[in-house]
């Protein structure tokens, strides 16, 4: 992962934190996939897909089939790591403009 990425993620984890998300896990790997962050919002487990470019709306199109099936696969394999059985799919988005997040994306 560049460099970029990288910090967009930790700008991505003080930011979903003061809006009262626990993050429980940055850049997970498991099923074939790593999943960026792993977080929980009021008791529910989130995937968070995270996304920078200059533009709003950018990054989120990046997130194709491809990308959400590997997601899928990985989060399959961190719920039946952890006994769950419920979790949502978010897209955060950085961009010039600030964040941006997608919740129940995919």
């Amino acid at each position: 992962m560049n460099s970029r990425g990288v910090l967009a993620e930790l700008r991505a984890v003080a930011w979903l934190r003061r809006r009262g998300y626990k993050i429980r896990y940055l850049r997970w790997r498991g099923g074939g996939g790593e999943i960026d962050l792993v977080a929980e919002e009021q008791g529910l487990t989130v995937f968070v897909e995270v996304k920078s470019s200059p533009r709003l709306g950018e990054g989120a199109s990046r997130v194709d089939n491809k990308k959400t099936n590997h997601l899928r696969t990985a989060a399959e394999a961190y719920m039946q790591e952890h006994g769950l059985t419920e979790c949502r799919f978010d897209i955060l988005e950085e961009s010039d403009a600030g964040f941006r997040v997608i919740k129940g994306a995919f």
